[in-house]
């Protein structure tokens, strides 16, 4: 398993982020740490069975990812031919906390008709509950999308760097830096991107 395998999509759940759009000689524009998302990697870990820990780093001639602390990949900075990246939220969250919005609702005015006030109270409650959890998840699921790709064939590597509940908040100003920095690093050390 290289840094460059194809149709690699690895998610993390953000435990450091430093992005760095002119960093001083010796420092990385890009240093993502985090852990791979899943229950069973979860389970993994708490009983010591896998360390599910990534972390990539991009400096001006090397992109360094290290997996579980163990395996180590390199590529020169030179040799990646182009960059995407982009910013998310989960937009399903938002649907659902409406649904659940209406249903309470809904619930509540038919327990009205049927004369049960009381019941379709603890209904409204217990959904607008629900919808205002909704809400929360939906400010907390930033994901920043990474994908390098280099010419040779080799394939890409693309990350998606998720908040999640016990991860960093992400923004939308963490992408802006982010682009900043992939196309500061790939305009000043890619061959395909110098002039």
């Amino acid at each position: 398993m290289g840094l460059f395998n194809r149709t690699t999509t690895t998610t993390l759940l953000a435990r450091e982020i430093k992005i760095n759009e002119n960093p001083a000689s010796g420092e990385n524009y890009l240093y993502v740490e985090g852990d791979e998302t899943g229950f069973l990697n979860w389970i993994l870990k708490k009983v010591g069975l896998k360390d599910p820990s990534i972390s990539l780093s991009i400096a001006d001639k090397y992109v360094t990812r290290i997996n579980g602390g163990k395996y180590f990949s390199v590529i020169p900075t030179s040799e990646i031919h182009d960059f995407r990246s982009g910013f998310a939220k989960n937009k399903w969250l938002l649907l659902r906390a409406i649904i659940s919005f209406l249903s309470g609702l809904f619930l509540f005015i038919v327990s009205i008709d049927e004369n049960d006030a009381g019941i379709g109270f603890m209904f409204l409650l217990f959904f607008v509950a629900l919808g205002l959890l909704h809400v929360w998840l939906y400010k907390r699921s930033g994901a920043m999308i990474v994908e390098l790709n280099t010419f040779n064939g080799s394939g890409s590597e693309k990350m998606r760097v998720k908040s999640g509940l016990t991860g960093m908040r992400l923004g939308k100003e963490n992408f802006e830096q982010l682009f900043g920095s992939l196309k500061n690093v790939l305009s000043n050390n890619s061959k395909y991107f110098r002039k």
